[in-house]
């Protein structure tokens, strides 16, 4: 409008050599305006400024990337599971674990073992940065024809546990007797001829014509073949006890007699087994 305005006050002319010199006025009168303005709120800053801010921004994040030795190239395959699945310091049950890749989740994949049974991914759960999981549950989306092909690392060496070195045990059950008490009763001698002491017992008596079966399961035995006889809680190693079975109504023919004796109560620890058969006339 300046501009406008001092050019209605000058001189109007038709010719060319007029006007030459009113076109470098009005260009010159149109610098100083420009001269005078200033930007508002912003406007007219140059784009190149923001440029530094970006740039300390792409910097920043480079710094807290976790780094590697191998790591997933940009467009690389990508992995989800259907089903939970670990995922480990190794290609293993044996090797500790690091995290897991759950259903709906998406890992990079950053290198595989040459069967593609497991791969080495960018961990779910970092640190650290990667993992192998198992290829059973995987389903893998894009080419894995170009990912790295990596060597195992050493399986963890597994702890020393020293094993208990299980002792034997030997008896003899050559003698028995039938009394009658409450009812007939089976008795037979038990001698420990091992080294370490007989806690607990089974005797099964079977009458193979009668189909008649008995059965006595004692963490104790008698220390006296005679009715209401008091009992011990073992037999020591070189020592002789009595086992009884109660509760025939009759003892005639010939009976199928198992012996089972073992060192710890309950039936447990080592156990010996012997048959032989009882009969009566």
């Amino acid at each position: 409008l300046l501009a406008a305005s001092l050019a209605c006050d000058l001189p109007a002319s038709s010719g060319d050599e007029e006007n030459l010199p009113a076109t470098e006025t009005m260009q010159a009168l149109a610098t100083i305006v420009a001269g005078t303005l200033e930007p508002v709120d912003g406007e007219g800053e140059s784009s190149e400024s923001e440029e530094p801010e970006a740039a300390e921004d792409s910097a920043a994040e480079a710094s807290i990337t976790p780094t590697s030795s191998v790591t997933p190239t940009q467009g690389a395959p990508m992995v989800s599971v259907s089903v939970d699945t670990n995922c480990r310091f190794g290609p293993g049950e044996v090797y500790e674990y690091q995290g897991a890749l759950l259903v709906g989740e998406q890992a990079g994949i950053a290198g595989k073992l040459a069967d593609e049974s497991f791969w080495y991914i960018e961990n779910p759960d970092a640190p650290p940065p990667f993992c192998w999981v198992w290829g059973a549950y995987a389903q893998v989306q894009g080419d894995t024809s170009g990912v790295a092909i990596l060597t195992p690392p050493p399986t963890p060496t597994p702890e020393y546990t020293p094993t208990a070195t299980l002792v034997p045990i030997s008896f003899e059950a050559s003698e028995y007797d039938v009394t009658q008490c409450v009812h007939y009763t089976f008795i037979t001698k038990v001698k420990n001829t091992g080294s370490v002491p007989i806690e607990s017992y089974s005797i099964s008596i079977a009458h193979p014509h009668e189909g008649l079966t008995l059965v006595n399961t004692q963490d104790y035995f008698a220390n006296d073949p005679i009715c209401g006889s008091t009992n011990v809680d073992s037999i020591p190693a070189g020592g002789t006890e009595f086992i009884v079975l109660d509760g025939f109504q009759s003892f005639i023919g010939v009976f199928q007699v198992t012996l089972k004796v073992c060192s710890e109560e309950g039936l447990g620890g080592v156990c010996e087994v012997t048959y032989f058969e009882a009969y009566t006339v």
